[in-house]
């Protein structure tokens, strides 16, 4: 009988442990306590503010992007495309009541083409408007920030 309650508790912790690992978000210690609404306000703003990047990218004069190829100028604009995006969902998450642990991955994805996007934006000779409007895309994205990682 104490074999059976054991081998059930060992199997019983191993699930948890194996749910527990299979978790895509990081442990919430050391993170901004949860604003849903806070949150929810930064990503709308996010939002505008990415349209609004993208808007100026696809307005520069193509050899200013980049090195002036056609290519660099095509994958910055793409790029703003595709932030635009992601912010555009992460905002629609958050808006839709969703919480950190269901938008912890619309946010990574949103980080790490803003982080692409920001090594290919110092890259490139932009008009101030570009530089600009990039300033607020990542002003927003270190207020944004604290609510999913330290």
């Amino acid at each position: 009988m104490q074999r059976l309650i054991v081998s059930i508790l060992v199997s019983g912790f191993g699930f948890a442990v194996a749910v527990g690992c299979a978790s895509n978000s990081p442990p919430a210690a050391g993170l901004a306590t949860w604003d849903q609404a806070r949150v929810s306000e930064i990503a709308a703003q996010l939002s505008a503010a990415t349209d609004a990047w993208q808007l100026t990218v696809r307005q520069e004069n193509d050899d200013r992007l980049g090195s002036g190829t056609a290519e660099e100028g095509f994958d910055l604009r793409n790029k703003a495309q595709v932030v635009s995006e992601q912010a555009r969902s992460l905002a629609g998450h958050l808006k839709a009541g969703e919480g950190r642990d269901q938008t912890y991955n619309p946010f990574r994805s949103l980080k790490e083409v803003v982080d692409d996007a920001d090594v290919d934006q110092s890259r490139a000779e932009l008009d101030q408007p570009t530089i600009a409007a990039w300033a607020k895309v990542t002003n927003l994205m270190r207020q944004i920030k604290p609510y999913y990682e330290r």
